[in-house]
């Protein structure tokens, strides 16, 4: 996974020592640990200590185990593994991970490929991962070769690389996989309701709690919160990560169809309320939108109709916010940002 922790993780954390779980009789137990290269914050809410601490214990190991299955910064992991593999014949794989790429997929079809969990050869093309470079154009042309979703596919055994280019990146979808995990093993506890940061991506479950959104390029001053009571909200940035190279910004975030660096220059937040792979899809989701901007962005919405998404945008005079969706009833502005134009809404 990442290294990097996304651009409002500390806002987060501090929201979540304010503001319990749950207001409901029993125990609340917080806890806070490094795995998958960020930090990871649980509270849980149960009947007492005992069952509080094992439903957090159940929590962590599920996101441990994401990590073991999904890491690309691992040489041992399940998806590694994957991109080993002999392109062209199945490689086996865990219902965990089957499942996890079958929502990726999804997602990438559902965002006309600006998501794609094939983006590993931009990655590297880009060196990402490294001190960054901009690729010569027939570099970036051999690795626009290796991505895109007609060159992996899910079979009945397993996964098969098409050819020997592809190489699967979990980076825009596994904290949110992750997340996924964690609430299924806390639902199968006692947990009343829990509240998971990973990263700066928050998950809820069985309760509320305002997430503080970060100014894009000044992650310690919080503009505004949103609020959410199911689900998970995740935010797309560049502002940790991006790179400069020759005294040219680059972002991390890339267009898997143009094998070029996102344009847009602030940061988007993303809430999906529910269903089975809610933090998933929030996460890949996050990543496709800050890819496409306000305006493709609304037209994708049309047929994602419980989605709402958050484009955060510098200005001289502070943030512009822009909100798409049916909850903008949610989100508390700050004094700190100058309001959206009419019509953003």
């Amino acid at each position: 996974m990442n290294p990097t922790p996304l651009l409002f993780r500390l806002l987060v954390a501090v929201l979540l020592t304010a503001a319990p779980a749950a207001a409901v009789a029993g125990e609340t137990l917080e806890r806070r640990i490094g795995v998958m290269g960020t930090s990871l914050t649980v509270e849980v809410a149960a009947p007492d200590r005992a069952r509080a601490l094992a439903a957090s214990e159940a929590a962590v190991r599920a996101v441990e185990a994401a990590e073991r299955r999904l890491s690309t910064w691992k040489s041992d992991s399940e998806l590694a593994a994957v991109n080993a593999a002999v392109p062209g014949v199945a490689f086996p794989v865990s219902p965990a991970l089957r499942r996890e790429l079958a929502a990726a997929r999804a997602c990438a079809a559902d965002t006309e490929g600006a998501f794609e969990a094939s983006v590993g050869p931009l990655v590297a093309a880009w060196d990402l991962r490294g001190a960054g470079r901009v690729p010569p154009a027939d570099v970036l042309r051999e690795a626009r070769a290796g991505v895109g979703a007609d060159g992996w596919r899910l079979v009945q055994a397993g996964v098969v690389r098409n050819h020997g280019a592809v190489q699967l990146e979990e980076g825009g979808f596994g904290k949110g996989a992750a997340l996924d995990a964690a609430r299924d093993a806390l639902r199968a506890g006692d947990a009343d309701s829990a509240v998971l940061d990973l990263g700066g991506q928050v998950l809820a479950m069985g309760t509320a709690v305002d997430v503080p959104l970060a100014h894009p390029a000044q992650r310690e001053v919080a503009v505004a919160t949103f609020s959410i009571d199911g689900g998970s909200l995740a935010v797309s940035g560049n502002s940790e990560r991006g790179l400069r190279v020759d005294g040219r910004a680059v972002g991390h975030i890339l267009d898997p169809r143009t094998g070029m660096p996102a344009p847009f220059t602030g940061s988007v937040a993303v809430w999906v309320p529910g269903g089975t792979a809610a933090a998933l899809r929030a996460d890949c989701l996050a990543t496709a939108f800050f890819v496409h901007g306000p305006a493709a962005t609304q037209r994708l919405l049309v047929r994602m109709p419980d989605v709402h998404v958050l484009f955060l945008e510098p200005v001289a005079d502070g943030v512009r916010i822009r909100s798409f969706g049916p909850h903008a009833g949610r989100l508390r502005e700050s004094a700190a940002f100058r309001p959206a134009a009419p019509g953003d809404r």
